[in-house]
Formats: structure tokens, sequence, C-alpha cells
């Protein structure tokens, strides 16, 4: 006898998926499914997240090049796994004078073209009060512990040019227009990029009424300005020169706006395809002249920038939100302007009584302290200042609000006629003048008024007044055509005897057989 075939029957009201069991001892989880079978949308990102990601990580490559450059290769310190990464990153790229951490600087020029051009759009001449006190307040800062150092001896990090401390210099270098100024005193070698976003940050707000009509015109007029100063560079003076190789690296940020404005179809794709074309030929052009440029590698950082740039732009909609790349991101400034200050008098107070990579761990520890630190009491109250200057009405403390005045109590109800709906057909009868006008009850409500004279009062006859319609019966007698008055001078038709007792909804049901009308009064 053959056996038979198993057949397997689908419990009703189930579906496929929820029949699948899951394996023996990992239960299903109900958190990654809805009702629907759907996996739960995650939360809305109100922040750009591959700009995050990319600011975070440019600032720590600046940081590792920044160590490993001016600090272990330049006084000779022994660290193999630095030889390795570098022979993996820096020597391929060409970038052996100032380390893997360059390719961060283009970046985040593409990030401020792409990013602040829509600001300035949205904000106008409120943009400069905004933009001024995000820079200029961490910039004081690092200024003024800058100036600490150099008067206590602890030698902070140069450039091999003056660092001569005086009220003048002290203001020029918080102004960033010491690197506009011939001869130069610099006393935060990596601000020089801050004189470049400055630049541009003025540029927007000159060109600002162009833009926000001709988007276009506006980009050519900036490409135009580059051109002509750049090719002017030996015109004016060597502070001149200073202001051409600065305006020099405008490009990139160009090359960011021009992203910004083609992605958003503020100008068409080839539009923004030749105006970036244009923008990359000036950027190889300061190089081919030489405006600022200390080796080769200028171009391909850029152009690597670039890449990672339009990579991060395409994948940020499978991106998420992580909180370590923001609190990165929104660190970057004081990260960037603090790094090199504060590890390079660390590791000098602590190399000579520790090695190496024990020092370099204190110092990185200490390096991101003194960030947090300003980041919490410097750049995040600047960040606050500056929207509340340059969004008045946005953050104004709203005042005591009115308590608003007691509504009037509302009239009372009327009853809904009891009068039938008419039928189709039906003749609208006029109603007859009232020879006798209804003495009038306060307010017409529904109170009981005085029994009118003329006749005696009956107890088993009440007089009511209704508001809805004014139809009234007194004494017992109510008029065919619902015009009756008080005084009983309706028709005879609808007289209702006393005889019913005075009881009110015999005297309420006589309008029913009645005729509809026309209200009187």
């Amino acid at each position: 006898m053959a056996a038979a075939k198993p057949t397997t029957q689908p419990s009703r009201g189930r579906s496929q998926p929820d029949r699948d069991k899951a394996p023996a001892g990992r239960p299903r989880s109900r958190a990654l499914t809805t009702k629907s079978g759907s996996r739960p949308k995650s939360p809305e990102k109100n922040r750009i997240s591959f700009i995050d990601i990319g600011r975070g990580l440019g600032a720590l490559l600046v940081f590792y090049s920044h160590i490993v450059h001016p600090w272990v290769i330049a006084k000779g310190e022994n660290a193999p796994y630095l030889d390795f990464i570098e022979a993996l990153t820096t020597d391929p790229m060409h970038m052996s004078k100032q380390g893997i951490g360059q390719i961060a600087v283009p970046f985040f020029f593409l990030v401020s073209g792409y990013v602040v051009t829509p600001i300035a759009l949205k904000q106008g001449l409120r943009f400069a009060i905004n933009r001024g006190i995000r820079v200029y307040a961490p910039m004081l800062f690092v200024v003024l512990l800058t100036a600490l150092m150099l008067v206590t001896n602890l030698h902070p990090p140069s450039t091999g040019q003056s660092q001569e401390l005086n009220p003048l210099t002290l203001f020029t270098n918080t102004a960033l227009v010491n690197y506009l100024v011939f001869p130069q005193v610099v006393l935060v070698p990596v601000a020089w990029t801050m004189i470049v976003e400055v630049i541009f940050y003025l540029l927007l707000l000159a060109i600002l009424p162009v833009l926000r009509r001709w988007v276009w015109l506006a980009i050519a007029l900036e490409l135009t300005f580059i051109f002509v100063v750049m090719m002017s560079r030996g015109q004016l003076g060597a502070s001149y020169s200073l202001f051409a190789v600065n305006v020099s690296y405008l490009p990139a940020m160009i090359i960011g706006q021009i992203i910004w404005a083609t992605t958003k179809q503020k100008i068409p794709l080839w539009t923004g395809g030749v105006f970036a074309g244009v923008a990359w030929s000036l950027y190889v052009l300061a190089d081919i002249v030489g405006l600022g440029r200390i080796d080769t590698s200028y171009n391909l950082s850029l152009a690597v920038a670039v890449l990672f740039f339009m990579m991060g732009y395409f994948a940020e909609p499978k991106l998420r939100q992580w909180p370590f790349w923001t609190a990165m991101s929104e660190r970057s400034y004081s990260l960037y302007l603090l790094h090199m200050l504060v590890s390079f008098v660390v590791l000098q107070l602590l190399r000579p009584i520790m090695p190496f990579p024990i020092a370099a761990i204190i110092a990185i520890a200490v390096v991101f302290g003194v960030v947090e630190l300003s980041y919490r009491f410097v750049e995040r109250p600047s960040h606050a200042l500056a929207r509340r200057l340059s969004h008045p009405h946005r953050d104004r403390a709203p005042g005591p609000v009115p308590k608003p005045d007691p509504k009037p109590a509302p009239p009372p109800t009327a009853k809904p006629s009891r009068e039938p709906a008419p039928r189709p057909g039906a003749q609208r009868l006029e109603p007859r003048p009232n020879p006798r006008p209804a003495p009038v009850t306060e307010a017409e409500t529904a109170e009981l008024p005085r029994t009118p004279r003329g006749r005696a009062a009956d107890p088993d006859q009440t007089i009511v007044t209704r508001a809805v319609g004014r139809h009234r019966a007194a004494n017992g007698t109510g008029g065919t055509s619902g015009t009756g008055g008080t005084n009983g001078t309706g028709g005879a038709s609808g007289t209702l005897s006393g005889q019913l007792g005075g009881q009110l909804s015999g005297r309420l049901d006589a309008p029913r057989r009645s005729r509809r009308v026309t209200p009187n009064g």
C-alpha cells in the first residue's frame, strides 16, 4: 500500500511571510516589521549626513597629518606604524610635504560653496552678522590662547614667520587680515584657510542682488573676478599679491556652488558643466603660475575631494544621521584651530620624560578636552548669538499672553418648530395683518409673560410665547393661519377649547393640523 502523499494546508488568515517560522532559539523580532509587513521608516534627518561625515573625517585627517609631518618626521621620531600608514596614503598621492590631510582642505572649500550659498540667499545682509560671529569668536579665543603660550614661553607652533605680540598683531590675527598684509605676522599657522572663507563670504554679499535673480550671471561674475585678480597679482604691490594668493583658492568653493546650483536646478546641467570646467581651469592655472603652491599635489587633492563629495551626495539618501559624526562635524572648526597648538605644546612638555606613543595618546586626549571646552563655552554660545542677531524675530522671548475676554453666554437655543413640512404643490398663504399688535415680552424668550388685560386669567389656560416662529396661543385660542395674537385674534378654526384643562401638549399640537404659513413678525 503506497504511503499517502503529505500535503500542507496553509493556515487561514495568514500570509506566506507570517507562516515562515524563525529558527530554533531565535525568536522572531516584531520590531523589524509593521502590521503591513514593511520595515518601519527611519526617523527623518535634519542634517546632511555626508557633509557631517566629510567634515569630521577631514578634521581628523588634518590632525593626523600635522602630528606626523611637522612633528614626527621633522623631529625624527621613531614611529614605524606611522611610516607604514604614510607609505599607503601620502606617498602614492605625492603629498609628502603636507600629508594626506591635504585632501581635507579642498573638501572644506567645496562644502562652503555648497552649503553657504543658499544660506546667504536666505539671510541676505544678516548673513554678514551670522558668519562674522561664527568665524571670529572662536578665532579670538585661539589667538588669545596662543598669545598666552607665547608669553609663558611654551613655544606654540610657528610657520617660521614673525610672531611679534602687540595690540596691532593681535587684532590683525584675530581679523585674519594678517594674511593680506606684508610683512606677515602669523600667530595661528592653520588659520590661512579662514581668510579664504572670509573672502568668499564678502564676494557672496557683493553679488547677492545678482545671485537672487540670475544665478548663472553671478557665477560668471565670480569666475571673472578670480581670473582678473590672478592675472594682475604683480601689479599692485606685495599685499595685493598676498590677496591674489588667497583668491586663487576660490575656484574650489565655486565648484561647490556650481554643484548646488545644478542639483537644485538653478542652472541647466550643461551650464553647470561649463562653469565647473572653467573653475577647474582657474585652479590649475594658479598652480601653473605659482600662486602659493609649495608642491604639485594641489590639483590632485581637489580632484579627490570632488570625487568624495559627489560620492557622498549620491549616497546621501541611504546614509543615516549618526550622533558621532554630527558631534564631530559640530566640533570640526574648534578641532581645526586648536589641534596643532595644543598637541605641540603637550608633546614638548611630555616627550623628554616618556616615550612618544604614550605622549601622543596623552596629547590627543588633551586636544579633545580643550576642543570640547572651546565648543561648549565659545563656539556654541557664538552660534546662539549669531542666530539671535541674524533672526531677531525668531528668537525673541514671547511676552505675557493676554487673557481672552470672557465670551458672552450664548442665547438660549430655540426649540425646533413643530410645523409639518409643506406638501408638494401646496399654496403658501400670506399672513393677514394683525389689527391689534401683540404685547412685546422681554427678549422674546420662553418666559411666561403676564396675562393680557381684557379677559380674566384662567388657571387652566396658560400663555406660551415661543421664540422660533413667534407663534403665540393665549387663553386657549390659536389661529389656523399661525398668526394668532396673544388676545386670541387668530381664527376660529384653530380654537382650542379651554375644556382641555390647560394641557400644554394639546395647544402645541394645534399647529400640526394647520397649513404652513409665513410667521408673523
